[in-house]
């Protein structure tokens, strides 16, 4: 796995969800939870871009694998 693939993969993500946060914390008028609201939407969106990039580099190497023992 190319853990560079995936930490990017986690940064991009956690940015857009941090401004899904701050969109968020300025659509409710919520000044006082703004930082948790873009702390939670970083956070959430570092693990789900992780993961899917995991998720999509684990699946090509199994596709490789597959091809490979079929011959």
């Amino acid at each position: 796995m190319n853990f560079r693939v995936i930490i990017f993969s986690g940064i991009m993500t956690a940015l857009i969800g941090a401004m899904m946060g701050l969109a968020v914390a300025k659509i409710a008028q919520r000044e006082q939870r703004q930082p948790i609201l873009i702390i939670g939407g970083a956070t959430v969106g570092f693990v789900i871009g992780a993961f899917q990039s995991s998720v999509q580099q684990r699946q090509k190497l199994r596709d490789e694998e597959y091809e490979e023992s079929e011959e």
